[in-house]
């Protein structure tokens, strides 16, 4: 057996640890999302001649093609951790622009199931994005990808809203949900009132990550645009629009210069 490096772990066969992708698997543009349902999805309805180049613990990647420029699918799994794993290996196996699709409750009343979110940046209650800067430095979306997102959604004439996120580690209280006993913490019920105050749109569990990461890490061009799928001002949940954004996120990178 092959001597392995502790610091930069590889499978025995070199390819990523957790991955088991290669260098050269994944494209230049590379789309990131939770679930390994939606890499299927893409991959089966957006992609030309797509392939799987990774499958192990339910992290999916496929590579294809989209109106004709080579794109890349990568499962990152729920949350700052797994996300934070997945990314390094992704940029080692190729990737250079980063987009999420993923799903979100939203914390505006206009902001309904189907709709698309275009995050511009992300308030840091992460954990994960505290290993690489100070919680002072700001979780921005990469102004150019934000920019093509925009246009994307506004040219395939799909309803998106652009704004803030927050990132949370926890699904249920942290985003404010009451836990099977009706109980909020008062911090956490205060400060998802002051967010709601302050204009954000949305919650979900990755973005701030991505964007610091991504940061501090090499500078690469990186955004996110979400499902609605829940609104957490009139209770309406929905599972809709992973479709649409997706669609609106290879649009994106197509029409990046990502070199």
């Amino acid at each position: 057996m092959k001597k392995q490096n502790a610091e930069r772990p590889k499978s025995e066969d070199g390819s990523q640890y957790h991955l088991q992708t290669r260098a050269g698997d994944l494209a230049p543009r590379c789309l990131l999302v939770g679930s390994p349902e939606r890499a299927e999805m893409i991959a089966a309805t957006l992609f030309r001649n797509a392939r799987r180049v990774g499958d192990h613990r339910g992290l999916k990647s496929y590579t294809g093609a989209y109106e004709g420029k080579p794109m890349s699918v990568v499962t990152t799994g729920m949350g700052s951790a797994s996300t934070a794993i997945v990314l390094p290996e992704t940029i080692r196996s190729g990737a250079r622009a980063l987009i999420r699709v993923g799903t979100c409750g939203a914390l505006r009343r206009e902001a309904v199931p189907g709709d698309a979110a275009i995050c511009t940046g992300a308030v840091r209650l992460d954990g994960a994005s505290e290993n690489w800067a100070p919680i002072q430095y700001p979780a921005v979306a990469d102004w150019r990808v934000v920019g093509a997102l925009a246009t994307a959604a506004r040219e395939l004439k799909l309803p998106h809203h652009l704004g803030i996120g927050v990132t949370t580690t926890c699904f249920n209280e942290g985003q404010a949900r009451p836990d099977d006993s009706g109980y909020v913490p008062p911090r956490l019920q205060a400060l998802h009132e002051e967010l709601i105050r302050r204009g954000a749109l949305f919650y979900s569990m990755e973005e701030a990550t991505l964007f610091v990461w991504c940061s501090t890490h090499g500078g690469h061009m990186c955004g996110a645009v979400d499902a609605v799928v829940a609104n957490r001002i009139t209770g309406e949940f929905r599972v809709d629009g992973e479709e649409s954004a997706a669609r609106i996120a290879c649009e994106a990178l197509r029409r990046l210069d990502v070199g």
